[in-house]
């Protein structure tokens, strides 16, 4: 412990105003270094290397229909040990698996939403050519980082402020839902519902190796456009069809203006299906895909009507285009209030030696993140475990080394918001 950690510890002590024990002077910092909960952290390091090897070694690619039952079982089995009421939530739009939610009441002011996804990008087998693993300061396994280590991180903080018998908060309610990587179709309306009902909301995606929180993510959705003709002999009576396949071609070329980078809108068109059933037959129908990223939530709607007006006018005579847009989730842009708290949360995090820093550069991805900021709520995004290669062909981890900060910063944060610090 360095000279500033045990000044600060010394302080904390002759003021008795550990945050964990249930300090009850509110005028007290609400950012000092916690000796006792930072020690705790340190020493649950195994126990959560052992948690990480659980959670992967259950095969979770979303709508697993072997997997995702059993980490559900498994999770409502952990909450309730911790000392949740647990609800199971069967997800909606035919996603398999049930939401899992435990709430634990306490005698404090201020209610929080704290949320992870057990699903993965994986398929089974995984585990034959990824297993857990430890080599040097990485952890190493499917999902591990998105977002199991989000959900060792939960369990965990969680555990931590049970044993110093913190109860200095109105609600917590913890949230870990089936199909992220999918959207969240099956579990959006729960987490809205759930944020809307709380004072803050911590999603723990995680953070990247620069251990950093972001204000912004992109709004996501899915455009199919459906065009059709009229089929005829391509050699002998082209002139009496009506080319889909032209026609889709002819859209995508009067839709390149839909996408402006300065505005933060992109739209991308991805793929092109013929209808037509052989070379010489003039295709009756062709179907392009596109995809449609916003930083605006706003801009969706006007992004949509650029493109039914180009579709209302074809090209090809007689051709007609019918326009499907699925909406997947929404842009995240941090409110005033969720900027203050991501700040709370780099100095919680200095108090234990963590560098990080607040990134404003929207990133492309998505997160559940953003379907709970709809409600208004303060929303910190990446306090999960540090970590890369997901979503790739690369061996997934997690860094083992910040495991122990990044359990302080979770259960401090916890600890002074419930406390309406």
């Amino acid at each position: 412990m360095n000279m500033k950690k045990t000044l600060l510890a010394i302080a904390a002590a002759a003021a008795l105003s550990l945050s964990v024990s249930g300090c009850s002077d509110s005028s007290a910092s609400s950012l000092r270094y916690n000796a006792t909960l930072d020690q705790a952290s340190q020493a649950e390091k195994a126990a959560v290397l052992q948690t990480l090897q659980e959670l992967v070694n259950i095969e979770t690619g979303t709508n697993d229909p072997v997997g995702i039952p059993q980490m559900g079982n498994y999770l409502e089995a952990r909450l309730q040990a911790l000392g949740a009421n647990v609800v199971r939530h069967k997800a909606e739009a035919g996603v398999v698996g049930d939401n899992i939610v435990g709430t634990f009441q306490g005698s404090g002011t201020k209610s929080l939403l704290l949320m992870a996804h057990m699903d993965t990008v994986y398929a089974s087998g995984i585990l034959a050519t990824a297993p857990f693993k430890v080599e040097g300061d990485k952890a190493y396994g499917a999902g591990i980082a998105d977002a199991k280590g989000g959900i060792a991180v939960i369990l965990h903080s969680l555990g931590l402020l049970k044993a110093q018998n913190f109860s200095k908060f109105k609600t917590i309610t913890v949230m870990f839902n089936t199909d992220e990587e999918k959207g969240s179709f099956g579990s959006r309306d729960l987490i809205q519902k759930l944020a809307a009902s709380h004072d803050y909301v911590l999603s723990y995606e995680p953070s990247g190796l620069e251990e950093g929180f972001g204000t912004a993510t992109s709004g996501i959705a899915y455009v199919q456009a459906v065009v059709h003709g009229k089929a005829s002999h391509a050699g002998v009576a082209p002139e009496a069809g009506i080319n889909a396949l032209t026609e889709a071609s002819a859209l995508v070329l009067r839709t390149q203006d839909i996408q402006d980078k300065s505005k933060e809108r992109g739209f991308n068109w991805t793929t092109m299906t013929a209808g037509g059933s052989a070379t010489n037959i003039i295709p009756d129908k062709a179907v392009v895909n596109a995809d449609v990223r916003y930083g605006k939530n706003e801009d969706l709607d006007l992004m949509k009507g650029m493109l039914d007006k180009a579709a209302s006018t074809p090209h090809v005579h007689g051709a007609t285009i019918d326009i499907n847009l699925t909406r997947g989730r929404p842009a995240f842009n941090a409110n005033d209030e969720g900027v203050k708290l991501i700040q709370k949360a780099i100095t919680i995090y200095a108090d234990v030696g963590g560098k990080s820093q607040m990134y404003t550069t929207r990133g492309g991805g998505g997160s559940d993140a953003a379907y709970a900021a709809l409600s208004g709520k303060p929303v910190i995004e990446g306090l999960g475990l540090p970590g890369a290669n997901y979503h790739s062909n690369l061996a997934e981890y997690v860094l083992t080394e910040p495991i122990a900060r990044r359990l302080y910063l979770s259960a401090q944060l916890i600890s002074d918001l419930g406390q309406g610090m």
